[in-house]
């Protein structure tokens, strides 16, 4: 699997890899919001101070940003003074002044203000680890702090922003972003319009969507088509703001930008997998890597009766002239009854012909239920291989992809395609867009 993952990683290094920019219309203070400690004290300008700490206290928030491994779980970051010796890259020091082991993305915000001084510079450096919080290789290299660090002057936390290209038209957004220090929660809001107060904490009188979490993302409730806005501020354990809300991020999407083609599903659609990489992470979406454009109109936890009831009013304004539709995964693992499922497919397969609408059925790929328990704490209904294959039996009875072709040879899904047992990693959506990529010539003539 490293051979796909090679040119996966080539694919996504720039869309990946590097620092957020926002879309933000209004620019952020030229002077931080908060006063460094040092500055405040008067020692940043102590000829008698250390050059390293004189550098070092200019800042008080600052970005560090590292490659992504669509493989990781997590990261862990790691910050010292000094180069020790012995230094083991299998193993942290046991005197760093910094070991973060809750990172999510690609990036970590650090208060430089909280390490004592000292006389010989700061180094970092990071791992991925898995779920069990073991090293899933050996720490990076060390590198020098001022050297590879983004000076970040506003106090909250930092989004991460969809790069341009397939997959990043969401039609249920997913908010996502690396936390500032000092929060254990954090607010996202969604405004209709530029908020009117991009300092402080107050909510915008433009707020469409607000929601608290404890993670590092948002999966909005609600379909946005035309233009939105989010930010995101730090809060403490008692709901307290721990500095103030991000810059705007414009989310749009436009209708009137026209896809031929959208894609249509529960979570195994929108995008996400490796138990902790959300839709916002293109490397998980299964429509990165299509050989051709497409709208994502995926929401995350859906039964095919559900898919059945949104179609109107989230398929049609689209105008897409072929749709791809995979669902009914949540509904038979927890026992449904597959014909009823086949009867949810019917009907929006019947929608889409009234609205002349290529309808273009995918075949449901298996899953893990221990994986799923392990993970989730669901207990997967016992006859779930028997009903997906009645309903797999339907659909290549009709117009389809036979998306689950890729893994008949796999009674369950194995844990190296799908660690959490059901979304499918990196791996396996480029499995499941490549049988896609072979077929749909079938449907869309040119």
């Amino acid at each position: 699997m490293r051979v796909l993952y090679s040119a996966a990683l080539a694919a996504f290094c720039v869309l990946l890899s590097f620092p957020a920019t926002g879309e933000a219309e209004t620019p952020a203070p030229a002077v931080s919001t908060y006063e460094n400690s040092a500055l405040a004290a008067g020692k940043a300008d102590d000829p008698s101070a250390p050059a390293a700490v004189q550098e070092e206290s200019k800042e008080k928030l600052v970005l560090l940003t590292w490659q992504d491994d669509p493989e990781s779980v997590r990261y862990e970051v790691e910050i010292f003074r000094g180069l020790p010796a012995d230094l083991d890259r299998n193993q942290p020091l046991e005197d760093h002044l910094y070991d973060n082991q809750r990172i999510y993305s690609n990036k970590v915000l650090v208060d430089l203000s909280q390490f004592p001084e000292g006389t010989e510079p700061l180094y970092w450096r990071v791992r991925p680890i898995d779920a069990n919080w073991e090293g899933m290789g050996p720490f990076s290299s060390p590198m020098e702090v001022r050297s590879t660090m983004k000076p970040v002057s506003r106090n909250a936390p930092y989004p991460n922003v969809y790069r341009p290209g397939n997959g990043s038209t969401l039609l249920y957004p997913v908010y996502s972003y690396a936390g500032n220090p000092g929060a254990s929660k954090y607010e996202v809001e969604v405004t209709s319009a530029y908020p009117e107060n991009t300092e402080g904490t107050a909510p915008s009188k433009y707020r469409v969507f607000s929601k608290i979490t404890s993670l590092s993302n948002v999966y909005d409730d609600n379909p946005r088509i035309g233009t939105f806005y989010w930010r995101v501020r730090g809060l403490d354990e008692n709901g307290n703001a721990v500095g103030i809300w991000s810059m705007p991020e414009k989310v749009r999407t436009n209708p009137e930008e026209h896809f031929d083609v959208g894609i249509y599903g529960d979570s195994i659609t929108q995008g996400g997998g490796h138990l902790y990489h959300s839709p916002a992470d293109m490397a998980y979406s299964y429509v990165t890597y299509l050989d051709f454009p497409a709208v994502n109109m995926g929401r995350s936890g859906d039964t095919t009766e559900m898919m059945e009831d949104r179609f109107d009013h989230d398929v049609l304004p689209f105008h897409v002239k072929y749709l791809l539709i995979m669902g009914g995964i949540n509904d038979l693992r927890m026992g449904a009854d597959p014909n009823k499922v086949i009867g949810h497919l019917e009907a929006i397969r019947k929608k889409c012909i009234e609205h002349h609408i290529t309808p273009i059925l995918l075949t449901i790929v298996p899953i893990n239920p221990e994986n799923i328990q392990k993970y989730y704490g669901d207990v997967t209904y016992s006859g779930w291989q028997e009903s997906v294959k009645i309903v797999n039996d339907y659909i290549r009875t009709q117009p389809h992809i036979d998306t689950a072709a890729p893994f008949a040879d796999y009674p369950v899904m194995p844990s190296e395609l799908a660690m959490d047992g059901i979304h499918g990693d990196w791996n396996a959506k480029q499995m499941i867009a490549g049988e896609i990529n072979r077929h749909i010539g079938e449907f869309i003539k040119k």
